[in-house]
């Protein structure tokens, strides 16, 4: 499967539009992602935004665009919370605003993400 380079313009824009939020931003994808409460929100793949959100607000924003879908960030594998929003979207100001402001809002309300404990080495050696 090619990788397909996130778009470095929609990156910075996207950058944009977050900088009044409380995020932290990490790279995932090839691109930024912003996380809030270590609870990803946003970011860009190729040529595209996705958001996290509500299950009924993912159906809300699915039935005011045909163009917003399920993220899928590799064939066949969906992330369950998350939409995409394609660039043309993106273009829309209000739009993107809006939608950024209920994402965040969501993804704000949810527990912080506590970080697992990473195991210890198992050893497969035998001793004699």
């Amino acid at each position: 499967m090619d990788w397909e380079k996130a778009d470095r313009n929609l990156g910075e824009y996207l950058g944009t539009l977050v900088a009044d939020y409380a995020c932290k931003k990490k790279l995932m994808f090839g691109a930024a992602v912003y996380f809030v409460n270590d609870n990803m929100w946003t970011g860009v793949k190729g040529k595209i935004v996705f958001l996290r959100l509500s299950e009924n607000d993912r159906l809300t924003i699915q039935t005011e665009s045909d163009e917003i879908r399920p993220f899928e960030p590799a064939p066949g594998r969906f992330m369950k919370e998350y939409v995409e929003v394609p660039e043309s979207k993106l273009a829309d100001d209000a739009f993107a605003r809006k939608w950024l402001d209920i994402s965040y809002s969501y993804v704000k309300s949810l527990p912080p993400k506590v970080k697992k404990e990473k195991k210890a080495p198992s050893k497969s050696k035998k001793q004699n």
